[in-house]
């Protein structure tokens, strides 16, 4: 009988030892299956999160490195080098540069303080810049510390007067005025910005004390020729703007009648006359109806180029009885964030004008020079109207 207990009993521990061993193994089992669980979910959050970074840089956002991060070296510019970079291609020619809007946002003007002009174009840029003869773009701001911004107007600019030495180290040597931003603090500016432009030595047209001085040419005389350059707006914010025998403002070409006046006069004392007008609707890619009248008025008149500004964005280009109009250069340094822009170089050669764009590029507010791109030419072509744009950029009429 005891027999039968005890193998009982020794039978029952062995079967609570197997039930309880089988527990552990599940246990133990269940363990790894959620932590190779949870290992998938980490790996698939990691692939996740590299996507979006992927995305990220595709959509063109800059990932910002950690400070401590080294930062990987960059490749080698589209751009070839000073040496290889076309030069002109007679000695006694005239270059001339053209770029399009002119801002200092506050976040490059702290930049620009601590850092120097660097911070606004790289020194290919600069070099590239000041190799030209002339360099004129479109001011759209004043230079002031007076005045109240326009009630209701949705920007208003004003930059310090000292930051004249921006355009200064830019090479710029003529800006035009004629635009809506120029009086956005009233008339106490634009005489601090006349004053802090004539001391720093850049010509201005476009704006002025008075009519005479606002729709005034201005000229240069280069390699025996006589170049001159005329500033006007078809964009004010209201009619107070126009300067006038007694107050100081704006040159308009609402009516294209003055304008007109002043393109005939300069032609009979210049070999080259180019006028800078504020034109257009902002954001938009193509030119307004009015946009191509003007510019045909303006030729006909005696104009050899006609340079708009004001959209923001590119614009395309056109000829007319054989001189260039290029409706918008879009924004050359003036925002904070990355786009591109243009500058349009023309090298006058005896009778001859051949004329050439250049793609550029802003990022973290420094503009650089983006080197041939035939994209950049194909897009360009796509806006314009019976224009040729070869693999250098050369632009002619078709």
């Amino acid at each position: 009988m005891k027999a039968f207990f005890r193998g009982l009993l020794l039978g029952t521990i062995g079967s609570v030892f197997v039930i309880v061993l089988a527990a552990g193994v599940c246990y133990f089992g269940g363990l790894l299956d959620f932590a190779g669980a949870e290992r998938e979910v980490l790996s698939s959050s990691v692939k996740s999160s590299d996507k979006s970074v992927g995305a990220e840089m595709a959509a063109g956002i800059k990932m910002e490195p950690k400070e401590d991060a080294q930062e990987p070296e960059e490749e080698e510019p589209v751009k070839p080098s000073r040496e290889e970079e076309p030069q002109k291609e007679d000695e006694n020619s005239i270059r001339l540069l053209f770029a399009g809007d002119l801002y200092l946002t506050e976040i490059l003007q702290d930049k620009y303080r601590r850092a120097g002009i660097q911070a606004a174009a790289t020194e290919e840029l600069l070099a590239f810049l000041h190799d030209a003869d002339l360099f004129i773009l479109n001011q759209e701001f004043p230079f002031g510390t007076t005045g109240e911004a326009m009630e209701e107007k949705e920007y208003t600019f004003r930059v310090s007067p000292d930051l004249v030495s921006v355009p200064v180290e830019l090479g710029v040597d003529l800006v035009t005025l004629a635009n809506n931003h120029i009086l956005d603090f009233g008339r106490g500016p634009l005489t601090e910005t006349l004053e802090a432009l004539d001391e720093a030595g850049i010509a201005h047209v476009g704006g002025g004390e008075n009519l005479e001085e606002a729709k005034a040419l201005k000229t240069f005389e280069i390699q025996g020729k006589i170049l001159g350059f005329l500033g006007a707006s078809r964009v004010i914010p209201e009619a107070s703007w126009n300067a006038s025998q007694y107050n100081s403002g704006v040159f308009t070409t609402y009516d294209a009648t003055q304008l007109v006046s002043e393109i005939q006069k300069a032609k009979e004392s210049c070999d080259f006359v180019a006028v800078l007008v504020h034109w257009g609707i902002e954001r938009n890619t193509y030119p307004e109806d009015y946009q191509k009248t003007l510019a045909r008025q303006y030729i006909d008149a005696g104009a050899d180029a006609v340079i708009g500004s004001h959209p923001h964005v590119l614009q395309g280009i056109e000829y007319y009885q054989g001189k260039p109009i290029f409706y918008s250069l879009g924004n050359f340094i003036f925002n904070n964030s990355a786009y591109e822009s243009i500058l349009v170089e023309f090298e006058l050669t005896g009778d001859e004008t051949k004329v050439r764009v250049i793609p550029c590029a802003s990022e973290g507010n420094q503009m650089r020079l983006l080197g041939d791109n035939q994209d950049y030419y194909q897009r360009l072509r796509e806006l314009s109207f019976g224009v040729s744009i070869d693999e250098s950029g050369r632009v002619g009429a078709q």
